[in-house]
């Protein structure tokens, strides 16, 4: 699968896998510059733009899905909305936005991993509405649970 990597900023890198962990599920992005657009707020640039090339074999690529990496718990730092979708026809600057909740915490700087990309690939849905749902053991139960 082909993705086209546009670099805005000389200092950009391509999103790569950890040498080792080819098998991993995201690719680890580096950020090229921080703005702190509020009071411990941050926003990232990551330098790049993307487009996915749809190759009409069934891929259905949508765009991409931005994360947080499992180490941003070192940090303080919070993604803003938790998870970024980028839609396949944004070719801006992909970056991030970080709230710093704990401010005596390190927080990210420019050079380092501040997120993971990953593919996001969709089939087209058709809702039917009905009056039932079949029943299932869980049903409508929800929030905890299926316990601690």
């Amino acid at each position: 699968m082909k993705i086209l990597f546009k670099k805005l900023d000389e200092k950009a890198q391509m999103p790569v896998k950890a040498v080792g962990h080819e098998a991993d599920f995201c690719y680890d992005c580096v950020a090229v510059s921080e703005t702190e657009v509020a009071p411990n707020v941050w926003k990232y640039g990551l330098g790049f733009a993307l487009q996915p090339v749809n190759d009409f074999d069934g891929n259905n690529i949508r765009g991409f899905n931005i994360r947080s990496r499992s180490s941003v718990w070192k940090t303080g730092m919070v993604l803003s909305n938790s998870q970024g979708t980028i839609d396949e026809i944004y070719t801006g600057e992909i970056s991030v936005v970080f709230y710093h909740v704990m401010p005596d915490m390190p927080r990210y700087k420019v050079g380092d991993k501040v997120c993971q990309l990953c593919l996001e690939r969709t089939e087209s849905l058709e809702f039917v509405e009905v009056t039932e749902l079949r029943k299932t053991s869980r049903g409508e139960y929800g929030y905890g649970s299926t316990g601690k």
